[in-house]
């Protein structure tokens, strides 16, 4: 039996930022939520280390939140020193017999550069056990027209490796992908246990389809990059986050997987580890509904209720805040629009200046306009003639105003068929969308 551990997107350093109260949780060192990633990664790299007969620990990239496409920044200082002290601890407590393998993801990659974080802050000869591979490795490979996989004999265990790459950017990305990709099917009638490790996703065409179909029989695909703990097929699996990051995610299942895969068989028993009960702040999104009637008053207290019940007598504490967000749904005017966002400002800094009394990190909302929904469901049909009771009429009408100071000799009647035509065939098109 082979025993592996299955893990991804960490995203260390991952700081929010919008509607934040500016509160260290270490002073001059991390910020809060920041702080609450670190803690639970420690714990559960801990944890992971104490699993018996582990026999691998898998990454499926984004270790750290920083650098990405819109951020070249490298990774705060705390993040890399966490990650060099789980290291150490992971590598101490399993006696170094425990190979970390990691491919790089979307995030943590300084775009153009030849190293990552990995390097910019310890070396490879420091753990003689860790292997990552980045983009740099995969395209070192397309053009050797190489493999890229790390055999472990003894184990008689084969790892494919897949980095996050935009091959879909262009076509000639695309092709050299394609072109390659043959080199990563395992042997025929081969005895290894064959695992894919990868950072992508169908949803934006950066997992290959010749890995998310299977089309090349491996026994388990380790991935990364979507945000949830779900089982694709029954042996493609994403391992998700360790903690929700946004407000979409706190809906969403989240930890890592302990995969045994059974040398003769290649059977697997699947062990999912749900790691968001480690989450000890509230994180919730709030519903307030409104009307126009509403005055400033009603509104204001509508917000101090929910508020309330984040009042502390300790006030403010790292761990614990909480992070909200609040939805308005109602009958939206541009005077109520406003009337709210300007509200919410003021409520936010006044709620933030006074960190002895709300236990509150962050507070930010949403403004959802009903009447939206409610005009979608009005019909083309009942919207042209509730304009035209006399379409054809009312149209050469509109015509002869707009041209009435044009001096170019125009054939009215001709215009007004041509339009007509087009009003209709649009009211047709609208028709169909309807029902769809």
């Amino acid at each position: 039996m082979v025993k592996i551990v299955h893990m991804a997107d960490t995203h260390l350093g991952y700081r929010e930022g919008k509607g934040t109260i500016n509160k260290w949780a270490i002073p001059n060192y991390s910020k809060p939520y920041e702080q609450t990633i670190y803690d639970a990664f420690k714990k559960i790299m801990e944890d992971i280390s104490k699993i018996k007969d582990l026999d691998f620990l898998v990454h499926c990239g984004d270790m750290f939140h920083i650098p990405h496409l819109n951020n070249p920044h490298p990774p705060p200082e705390p993040a890399r020193r966490v990650l060099k002290n789980v290291l150490d601890t992971f590598f101490e407590n399993t006696d170094n017999q425990v190979p970390i393998i990691y491919v790089e993801g979307n995030h943590g990659v300084f775009r153009g550069y030849e190293y990552t974080p990995f390097e910019s802050h310890f070396t490879k000869k420091e753990y003689s056990n860790l292997y990552y591979f980045k983009e740099r490795d995969l395209l070192n490979a397309i053009k050797s027209n190489n493999p890229l996989n790390l055999e472990f004999l003894d184990k008689k265990v084969r790892f494919y490796l897949f980095p996050y790459f935009e091959f879909n950017s262009f076509e000639t990305y695309k092709s050299a992908y394609d072109s390659w990709i043959g080199n990563q099917r395992p042997p025929e009638d081969d005895d290894f246990i064959n695992i894919a490790v990868a950072h992508g996703s169908k949803i934006d065409g950066t997992l290959h389809k010749k890995v998310r179909s299977d089309d090349f029989g491996y026994d388990y695909i380790a991935l990364g990059h979507e945000h949830i703990l779900k089982e694709e097929t029954k042996n493609r699996y994403y391992a998700g986050c360790l903690l929700p990051l946004n407000f979409k995610e706190i809906y969403q299942n989240q930890g890592y997987i302990v995969v045994n895969i059974d040398n003769n068989t290649k059977n697997l028993e699947i062990e999912k580890i749900y790691s968001d009960s480690l989450l000890k702040r509230p994180f919730e999104v709030i519903e307030i509904k409104i009307s126009p009637q509403d005055s400033l008053i009603d509104l204001t207290n509508s917000i101090n209720e929910v508020l309330n019940e984040y009042i502390s007598d300790g006030g403010f504490d790292p761990i614990t805040s909480a992070r909200l967000k609040l939805n308005f749904i109602g009958e939206m005017t541009f005077e109520k629009n406003w009337q709210i966002n300007d509200l919410m400002s003021k409520i936010r800094r006044d709620t933030f200046s006074k960190a002895d009394k709300f236990n509150i990190l962050q507070l930010i909302w949403h403004i959802s306009d009903i009447s939206e929904l409610i005009e979608d469901e009005i019909g083309p049909g009942i919207v042209q003639d509730y304009i035209l009771d006399k379409p054809e009429e009312e149209f050469k009408i509109f015509v002869e105003e707009k041209l009435r100071d044009d001096k170019s000799q125009f054939n009215i009647d001709k215009l007004t068929k041509f339009g007509m035509e087009a009003i209709k065939k649009a009211l047709k098109i609208m028709d169909k969308e309807k029902e769809v």
